[in-house]
């Protein structure tokens, strides 16, 4: 293709011009929602009016959800959470794609076809609350984390990545007696960190985005992960919240909806260099 041809300057404007369209159609209401967030209430309470400028600023939104015992143990929980969730499922998820890359193990075909099957199809609510409540983990944060610990997704993409490694390096590590988990932690781990920041990145906006399970299994109001609080928050009806004991007003459940994206957009750009590379080379064979 002639990249100096005049349909082609011409679609690069227009997907320019496209992708500038999309990417103010959602930083307007972030923006939108900072800005009643760090507004009193007499002025964010006009809810008609969409701006980007603060017309006053305060902080006491902020002030008010972070001194509320239940909001600071429900951020508490989402990290939890997240960082357990991420960590562990890496960590699985990368173990169980590292040896169904090898073709060598025995039933490595049978296993991926199960593995795929789950993509598919899924015992659904009512057996998943079943087995979560036989295992005792009704009402606990590992409700939120050990069922979901692996997807199908993501031990497919990290089993393309690890057959792209040349064979050589787990071969030449067994001949200096390592052994698999060795060779695993210590070789082909620390070289994979493009497929593990992305696995990471997925898992951590997942857990930290938890509601739907959390509404299921969580019972006790100071085990709720945020996500839950934000939303018990956001549909207060009143001026107060009995759940939360917040007065609850326009800033507040702006400045709440704030304090929920912030912690993993600041995730995001320590894990970006790597992000586009891991989705591209996970993605050379399947």
């Amino acid at each position: 293709m002639n990249h100096t041809s005049l349909t082609y300057r011409i679609f690069n404007v227009i997907n320019a011009m496209f992708f500038i369209v999309v990417a103010i159609s959602m930083t307007f209401p972030m923006i939108n929602i900072l800005c009643l967030s760090l507004e009193p209430n007499q002025i964010a309470i006009e809810t008609g009016v969409i701006h980007l400028i603060p017309r006053a600023i305060t902080l006491k939104a902020y002030a008010e959800i972070f001194k509320n015992g239940l909001i600071t143990s429900a951020f508490m929980n989402s990290v939890f959470i997240t960082v357990l969730g991420a960590v562990g499922g890496v960590v699985f998820t990368g173990m169980l794609a590292y040896g169904l890359s090898n073709e060598k193990v025995p039933g490595n075909k049978i296993i991926s076809y199960l593995v795929l099957f789950t993509m598919m199809f899924n015992g659904g609510i009512i057996p998943s609350y079943m087995l979560v409540r036989n295992l005792g983990l009704i009402n606990s944060l590992w409700s939120l984390i050990v069922p979901t610990l692996m997807t199908a997704y993501n031990v497919i993409l990290m089993k393309a990545f690890f057959k792209n490694l040349p064979p050589s390096l787990a071969e030449s590590a067994m001949v200096d007696g390592a052994s698999e988990a060795t060779t695993f932690f210590k070789i082909i781990l620390p070289i994979s960190m493009p497929i593990v920041a992305t696995i990471t990145l997925f898992y951590a906006v997942a857990k930290w985005n938890e509601f739907f399970t959390a509404v299921m299994y969580i019972t006790s109001a100071n085990k709720k992960p945020l996500q839950v609080i934000l939303r018990e928050i956001l549909i207060s009806a009143g001026n107060s919240d009995s759940a939360t004991n917040l007065d609850i007003g326009m800033n507040v459940k702006m400045a709440t909806a704030v304090a929920a994206i912030v912690p993993i957009l600041c995730v995001y750009p320590f894990l970006q260099k790597y992000f586009t590379k891991g989705i591209l080379l996970g993605a050379v064979k399947g």
